[in-house]
């Protein structure tokens, strides 16, 4: 998936922030900002509040976008397509390690625990990448 791409795996897994869209069952659009691990080529962990207005779309539709931040002058655009579903047999957030070695800094900026996050974060989204587009 990514060896034909200009988008750099890397800038990918080491990204800190991505905007999550999902889109209701009447067609409406929410975009919001995430914390993201790239789990595998093909496969994204989000960790979201419950109830949220992210997890209610997903009930009824699975289709969303995940992109990175770009340049700032149109450039850099990285946009990743595909579906997405609650699974509730992912790890908690604090017992994953890649996840809080990614975000430790931000979890000790903010003064949030491993198990603070987990807590308020509850629900484990995976993402599966089906196209990624970028320049």
């Amino acid at each position: 998936m990514w060896d034909d791409k200009p988008v750099s795996h890397e800038r990918v897994s080491s990204e800190a922030i991505a905007w999550l869209t999902t889109v209701s069952r009447s067609g409406v659009p929410s975009t919001a900002p995430v914390w993201f691990l790239l789990d595998a080529d093909d496969t994204v962990t989000i960790y979201s509040r419950d109830p949220s207005v992210r997890v209610r779309n997903l009930e009824s539709n699975d289709r969303v976008t995940l992109h990175l931040e770009g340049d700032g002058r149109g450039g850099a655009i990285v946009v990743m397509n595909g579906s997405a579903t609650r699974t509730p047999d992912v790890p908690r957030a604090c017992d994953n390690a890649r996840f809080i070695a990614k975000y430790r800094t931000f979890l000790d900026q903010y003064g949030w625990t491993p198990e603070w996050f987990a807590d308020n974060y509850p629900t484990a989204i995976r993402m599966r990448i089906t196209s990624v587009r970028g320049n």
